[in-house]
C-alpha cells in the first residue's frame, strides 16, 4: 500500500464536483468550480504538496508517486478556454481527421511508410453492435457535425489541461533538483472509449441507462460543453479516430485499437536518448518489473510473511539506449475485456 492517497476511488468522476478520498476516508471538495476548481488543477496541488512534504522531512528517502488524473476517460470537463483553443479544429470530421494523424505519424517515424487506414466499421454486421457503430461524417446533418465537433473539442481541451497540470508537477522537480533522477512513465490506461454510442451525449448517464440521447435536446448544450452542466462523452467516430490507425477501441481486446497507447519514458540521468522513438513491444504489467530493476531490486515471493504472485511483467530497461527496431525481449502478453480476449505472441496477435 501507499503511505498516502488523495483522489477518487470509481472508474470515473465528476471533474468539477469530484467524489473525493483523502487517505482512508471521503472528504469535500476544498472549494468549488466557481471559485476555479478543477479536479486536474486539484490533484496537481496535492502531488506537489505530498513532494514538498516528503523532501521537507526526509529528502534522502527515495519516493515512488502513481499519479492518475480522470483525463481522458469521461466525463470531458475542462475549463472553456482550453476547449476554445481547439474550435474549429475538428470540422472536417473524423475520418479527414484519421488520415491527418495517419500521415503525421508516419512523418515522424512513429509508424512505418506503407501503413494502412483501417476500416472504420470493421467488425462484420453479424458480430457488430449497432451502438459502437461509426456513422458516416457525410451522412450528418449541419447540427450534428456541430455538435459533435465541439465534443471533440472538449476532449482535446481536457487532455492539454490534464497536460498542463502535469507540467506544474514537471516544474516542480526541476526547481527542486529532482527530475534528473526521478523516472517517469507516462501512458493512458487502455484505447480511446467507445461508450459514447455514435451520437455522443451531453449526459453519459443516459447510456448507462438506456436512454437515448436527443440531437435538438442536446444542441442546447453545444456553448456549455465541458462545462458543470454536462457529463458529456464523444461519439464512436472520434472513439475510433483518437485511435488512429487501429481498429475499434476500448473494450475489443482483440483489436489494437481497444489495447494499444504510447508510452513515454523519462530519466535523464540514465537514458542518454533525447526524443526517439522506441518500437519495442512492451505491456503496461512491464512498467512494475522496469522499476525494480531500475532500483536494483528482485521481487520476494514472500512479503510479510504473505506469499506473493509471480510478477507477470519484464523489464523495459535495455529499451532505454538500444536502436529503436531492436526485438523487443517480451514474448507474450494476453489480454481480457467483458467477452473480448486477445493475445500477442513473437509479433502475432
Amino acid at each position: 500500500g501507499f503511505d498516502r492517497f488523495y483522489g477518487f476511488l470509481g472508474g470515473e468522476t465528476n471533474q468539477w464536483y469530484p467524489d473525493l478520498v483523502e487517505d482512508n476516508h471521503f472528504i469535500d471538495q476544498p472549494y468549488g468550480p466557481e471559485a476555479g476548481y478543477h479536479l486536474s488543477k486539484d490533484l496537481a496541488d496535492q502531488a506537489i504538496q505530498m513532494l514538498r512534504d516528503q523532501k521537507a522531512s526526509n529528502p534522502s528517502k527515495p519516493w515512488y508517486m502513481w499519479y492518475n488524473p480522470g483525463a481522458n476517460h469521461a466525463p470531458l470537463h475542462a475549463p472553456k478556454e482550453y476547449i476554445d483553443k481547439y474550435k474549429g479544429m475538428f470540422d472536417d470530421g473524423y475520418e479527414a481527421y484519421r488520415e491527418w494523424v495517419l500521415e503525421r505519424m508516419i512523418e515522424r517515424g512513429v509508424l512505418p511508410e506503407g501503413t494502412e487506414m483501417t476500416p472504420l466499421n470493421p467488425l462484420p454486421e453479424e458480430m457488430a453492435n449497432p451502438a459502437d457503430a461509426v456513422l458516416p461524417w457525410d451522412s450528418l446533418s449541419n447540427d450534428e457535425k456541430a455538435l459533435f465537433a465541439r465534443m471533440a473539442e472538449a476532449f482535446a481541451g481536457f487532455s492539454e489541461y490534464t497536460d498542463v497540470e502535469i507540467g506544474r508537477i514537471i516544474d516542480y522537480l526541476e526547481e527542486t533538483g529532482q527530475i534528473d533522477n526521478t523516472l517517469i512513465f507516462y501512458a493512458a490506461d487502455n484505447g480511446t472509449s467507445g461508450e459514447g454510442t455514435p451520437t455522443g451525449s451531453v449526459n453519459e448517464n443516459k447510456f448507462f441507462n438506456n436512454y437515448p440521447d436527443d440531437i435538438k435536446e442536446n444542441m442546447e448544450y453545444l456553448d456549455r460543453m465541458g462545462s458543470v452542466d454536462t457529463y458529456n462523452h464523444i461519439p464512436t467516430g472520434w472513439a475510433a479516430a483518437f485511435s488512429t490507425p487501429f481498429q475499434m477501441f476500448k473494450r475489443y481486446s482483440q483489436f489494437s485499437g481497444g489495447t494499444c497507447d504510447p508510452l513515454v519514458i523519462s530519466w535523464p540521468k540514465d537514458i542518454k536518448a533525447r526524443g526517439e522513438i522506441r518500437h519495442q513491444y512492451h505491456h503496461s504489467c512491464d512498467i512494475a518489473a522496469t522499476i525494480l530493476d531500475v532500483c536494483g531490486l528482485e521481487m520476494p515471493d514472500v512479503y510479510r510473511g504473505f506469499e506473493q504472485y509471480p510478477l507477470s511483467g519484464i523489464s523495459m530497461r535495455y529499451s532505454f539506449d538500444t536502436a529503436p527496431d531492436a526485438p523487443t525481449q517480451k514474448e507474450r502478453q494476453y489480454y481480457a475485456m467483458f467477452s473480448t480476449r486477445g493475445i500477442w505472441e513473437n509479433g502475432w496477435k
